[in-house]
This record gives C-alpha cells, sequence and structure tokens, in this order.
C-alpha cells in the first residue's frame, strides 16, 4: 500500500510540473449564460489564467473592455469574450475599414430562415412604380451577412415583428447608400449566393 501511494504521488508531482509549463496568458470569460442583447455587467466578467493557445487572436484580457458592452451572440457559462461577439465595431472584425453594416429588411422575409452569418447573398431591387425604369437592378453583390434575427429573447434588435425581418449585412458606404435609396423606393430581394474566390 505505501508503494501504491509513493507511486500515486509521484505521478501527481510529475502531472504538477507538466502543467506548471504550460504557457498562459489573462482572459475574460462570462460566469453567467449571456443571451444575444444582454449587456454585460462586472458581475458577469471575471479575468482567469487560461492556456495562450485557447485565446484567440486581438482577444482583450481586461473585464473593464467588456463592461457595458452588448453581446451580439449567446454565451454559454465559461466562455472566453472577444470583441467580434460584441454589438458595434466588433461585427465587422476582419473586414476592411470602409466596410459598414447595414439592415436589409427583405419582402420575402422567408429567405431569412435559409440564411447564417458568414453566407453571402446578392440585393435586387425590384419595382411596379410607374415612374420606375422597369425590371430589376441589382444594388449590392456577394454582401456577407453580419446577423440574422435570433429568438424573441436573443434578439437585440428588439421582440417587434419588424426586427425579426432584418438581416445586417456587410457593405462599401456607396452600397449602403444604393440600399438605403432603393428601400425607400421598391422592394429588396435576398438571393443566396457561393462565395467569391479569392
Amino acid at each position: 500500500m505505501a508503494l501504491v501511494l509513493g507511486l500515486c504521488a509521484a505521478a501527481a508531482a510529475m502531472l504538477a510540473a507538466e502543467s506548471s509549463q504550460v504557457e498562459t496568458t489573462t482572459a475574460v470569460r462570462v460566469t453567467a449564460p449571456v443571451a444575444a442583447g444582454d449587456v454585460l455587467t462586472a458581475e458577469l466578467l471575471e479575468e482567469a489564467a487560461v492556456d495562450v493557445e485557447a485565446v484567440p487572436a486581438e482577444h482583450i484580457g481586461e473585464a473593464e473592455e467588456y463592461a457595458g458592452r452588448t453581446a451580439a451572440t449567446a454565451l454559454p457559462t465559461g466562455a472566453l469574450v472577444h470583441p467580434a461577439q460584441m454589438v458595434g465595431p466588433g461585427l465587422l472584425q476582419g473586414h476592411g475599414p470602409e466596410t459598414v453594416a447595414v439592415p436589409v429588411r427583405p419582402s420575402d422575409a422567408s429567405m431569412i430562415g435559409l440564411l447564417s452569418p458568414g453566407q453571402h447573398v446578392d440585393v435586387t431591387a425590384s419595382s411596379d412604380a410607374p415612374e420606375s425604369e422597369g425590371g430589376t437592378q441589382r444594388v449590392a453583390e456577394s454582401a456577407p451577412v453580419l446577423w440574422i434575427p435570433q429568438g424573441e429573447s436573443e434578439n437585440w434588435l428588439g421582440a417587434a415583428e419588424q426586427a425579426r425581418q432584418v438581416v445586417i449585412l456587410a457593405v462599401d458606404s456607396a452600397t449602403a447608400a444604393a440600399i438605403a435609396e432603393a428601400s425607400h423606393q421598391s422592394r429588396l430581394h435576398l438571393s443566396l449566393v457561393s462565395e467569391p474566390q479569392t
């Protein structure tokens, strides 16, 4: 028995030595479940030492940097918090400096159910007004989807019916202006397209 206990103690010491060699960094995580649309409070955040390999690039390891910001996606207890998960500039993480987020309300709301963030869509405007030039006009091409409506409890645009019929796209400022103009004069349609080749 003494031999077995001795071997166990030695194994535990070896494991402790190995774990002490893991490089760690300070990360921020949530202490309770967070729904999309919730505002992060100081009580919901904690700083912890975690394996540096588990921390995504551009992570900010200070809780005060996230306190007061709104979550754009649901976070389970213990999840690391990242700027890209926050409402605001984080939604545009990885896009060019001239990119803006624009809401689009398609005439066929059922199309929203086929979309998910990261997919690409064309935006086409159509109008039956006599003064229009007729036909359809493409106002955005291969625009990335940033956000789609969540459940009522997770929709940071609100629980109203109109808020559940909006898709947030990433486009340049000129395209955003074209979409805004077309939305006042025409019906907007979304078409799912393949991701452009780089």
